[in-house]
């Protein structure tokens, strides 16, 4: 049951990312041009995004 518990743990903190994310996109692409903090933020959420997809592709093979 423990690992139940925390797979749920782990995917809702991973969906609030996600959302935080997609959040920040929209932001992003608003904006006609951007700063090169901007495109730096953007490639950090990109390489998250990534870790958070490996993260959950683990999740599943825990599952099964």
């Amino acid at each position: 049951m423990r690992d139940a518990n925390y797979i749920s743990e782990r995917l809702s903190g991973r969906k609030q990312e996600l959302s935080d994310i997609r959040i920040e996109n929209a932001l992003y692409w608003s904006r006609g041009t951007h700063t090169e903090l901007e495109k730096a933020s953007r490639a950090l959420n990109q390489q998250r995004v990534s870790r958070i997809k490996r993260e959950l592709s683990d999740l599943m093979k825990r599952c099964a």
